[in-house]
């Protein structure tokens, strides 16, 4: 039976619909399978631009770490970048229409040297120093006084928007709050005016005492299924301690997350066949206002339903998988462990 549930988050009704899953289609995926597809691509590509040795002197490069010649992430100024960091963000207002100058950091982050690599075959030290990129450049974005908002996300795969096959993420920083933010925002806060508690805290100690929606934990992280998931095994990850914003993560806790992320993306990877998916890091960057109140987290989407009618007509999304069959099914991979890259690409491979 339909049931129809509220995410107090994001304040979206979802329609979970097992039922739909059922219903006859014309339309068949003809995309290669992602497994197929990953077997066949290489590990260096001579025309890819962000594979190790075939950096170029006219790039836009604030920083490479570990080290300067074998570099495990490297962080570009968006060549294609969506706004220009070199204005101010000017406003005019008349009547009716507002304007600002188009303002904006858009840099990419290169994940990993390897072309052929992702989130599930990363070793833990490289996530970790994946993780550590993503601070350090959050940190220095933050100290530009124009920008009021960051956003790290990631793209992984045609289905979910993204434009090269080597593993990338993207940072902006922007002069204002996107929409869906500023409304996790308000709804946060008002849950805290009426109750003098984090939403996400009291949200973190009903789905510990459930259970039924864990995907996996570990002494600092925590990573559920949704109650009101808004598409098929969508998950959070989020910190068991409560901090409004990723730039205020302890250097320790840089360890945990890493680790969680590779947990989650090992069962996405070996228990949904490598779907493509998008994340973004859901934070505050001007914080101290909001401090009580908001609850930093990481938004996982795995790409295996395409939205319809309803959704894009009325943003009432339609899941047909039940969170609690979806986390279950998640819990049930096995965690994996650290494996040799090499072997991992036999097993891949069957050779």
């Amino acid at each position: 039976m339909p049931v129809i549930r509220k995410n107090l988050i994001t304040n979206d009704w979802v329609i979970f619909s097992p039922g739909r899953s059922k219903r006859p289609t014309d339309f068949h995926k003809k995309e290669k399978d992602n497994l197929d597809a990953l077997r066949e691509r290489p590990a260096y590509r001579d025309n890819c631009p962000f594979c190790r040795g075939n950096e170029k002197p006219e790039d836009s490069e604030i920083f490479r770490t570990p080290n300067k010649k074998m570099w495990q992430v490297r962080v570009l100024e968006n060549k294609f970048a969506s706004l220009d960091r070199s204005v101010r963000p000017v406003k005019r207002h008349v009547h009716l229409r507002k304007e600002m100058d188009g303002f904006g950091i858009h840099d990419v982050i290169i994940d990993n040297p390897r072309h052929n690599t992702n989130h599930a075959l990363m070793g833990r030290d490289e996530m970790e120093e994946l993780m550590r990129a993503y601070l350090r450049r959050y940190g220095e974005i933050l100290a530009n006084d124009d920008v009021n908002h960051i956003v790290i996300f990631k793209n992984q795969g045609f289905s979910a928007g993204g434009s090269l096959e080597h593993p990338h993420s993207q940072i902006y920083g922007l002069p204002v709050m996107p929409f869906e933010t500023q409304t996790r925002v308000n709804e946060v806060k008002k849950y805290h005016e009426f109750n003098d508690s984090c939403l996400m805290c009291d949200l973190l100690k009903e789905e510990m005492s459930d259970r039924i929606r864990i995907v996996a934990e570990n002494d600092h992280f925590i990573t559920v299924s949704p109650y009101a998931a808004l598409s098929p095994y969508h998950v959070w990850i989020v910190p068991k301690d409560h901090n409004p914003s990723f730039s205020l993560i302890e250097d320790k806790n840089i360890v945990w997350l890493a680790d969680m992320m590779k947990i989650v993306f090992y069962k996405f990877f070996y228990g949904l066949r490598n779907p493509d998916y998008n994340y973004v890091i859901q934070s505050l960057a001007r914080s101290k206002r909001e401090a009580e109140y908001f609850h930093w987290y990481i938004s996982i989407i795995p790409q295996v339903k395409r939205r319809g009618g309803i959704e894009y007509a009325g943003g009432l999304f339609v899941n047909p998988k039940m969170p609690e069959d979806a986390a279950e099914e998640l819990r049930n991979v096995p965690d994996g462990q650290e494996f040799d890259y090499t072997a991992l690409e036999e097993d891949l491979t069957g050779n």
